[in-house]
């Protein structure tokens, strides 16, 4: 599950995709504010978008991890083709609850993009605004975001943005990550793989990466992407690596300055 969650929340693929098909407006849905019959139909759209990107999660389970969510607050972007049909999501989820005595408040995700529509890392712009805007109203609550991240992409994504990551390619693996990842994971229901390796977690949904996918995140050049392969080798079983990041504002300025840097080199032209 960017899963996350839940699984694991995939985030995007930040890999460019020759051909990329047309993209048409995208929007914000708070799904408590649906109908039932409404939210149904939602969940129908998006599952249909996820089945063509993920495998492994049934009908129910995506309605309960995205659209249904029991966290206080869910909002999702939703992406649409030119022909304003759903082609992606990016569901994100506030957990407010209490850790190690504190009220805290847990933040997880789910995403995906068909295949023709990658390469602008979409989901960023609403990620920081929404974690920016709780982090504003709720000063001096511990905030984390917790990943049971998927897939390498998803790891390489947020140790961009990410001032501090947990784990890390640098950093022991106890500490304050081992103490709340320990809480987060019984908090959550997520079962190790190995109990020898609390960070590794059941999560069932399977990125549909074809062999040269494969291939490629081997090959990778990215130390991420291989620390990423390292931890959790067992990805392509549904395996995710659960991954802690603690938001903070200092936090959330590096990753609007990354942000910023990362729009103005796509309006700057490229030399062949």
């Amino acid at each position: 599950m960017i899963s996350d969650d839940g699984p694991a929340e995939s985030l995007l693929s930040n890999r460019s995709e020759a051909g990329m098909s047309e993209m048409g407006k995208s929007e914000i849905v708070d799904p408590v504010t649906l109908s039932e019959e409404k939210r149904q139909e939602l969940v129908d759209d998006l599952y249909r978008v996820h089945c063509d990107i993920f495998d492994g999660v049934s009908k129910t389970d995506f309605s309960d991890y995205v659209v249904n969510s029991k966290a206080r607050r869910t909002n999702i972007l939703i992406h649409k083709n030119a022909d304003g049909q759903p082609v992606g999501y990016c569901a994100i989820h506030f957990f407010e609850q209490e850790l190690d005595g504190r009220d805290a408040t847990v933040i997880r995700m789910e995403a995906g993009l068909m295949r023709a529509y990658r390469g602008r890392n979409r989901n960023a712009p609403f990620v920081c605004r929404q974690v920016l805007g709780y982090r504003l109203s709720h000063p001096g609550r511990r905030i984390y975001y917790l990943g049971a991240l998927v897939h390498p992409s998803s790891y390489m994504l947020l140790e961009r943005y990410a001032s501090r990551i947990w784990p890390n390619a640098g950093a022991r693996q106890g500490g304050e990550y081992g103490r709340v990842i320990g809480q987060l994971a019984r908090l959550f229901g997520l079962q190790p793989v190995n109990p020898a390796v609390p960070g590794v977690v059941h999560v069932g949904w399977q990125t549909r990466d074809n062999e040269r996918d494969r291939h490629s995140w081997l090959q990778s050049p990215s130390r991420a992407a291989q620390f990423y392969i390292r931890q959790n080798p067992g990805y392509l079983d549904g395996h995710g690596l659960l991954t802690l990041v603690p938001v903070t504002l200092g936090c959330m300025l590096h990753a609007g300055g990354r942000l910023l840097v990362h729009r103005l080199s796509l309006l700057l032209p490229r030399t062949a």
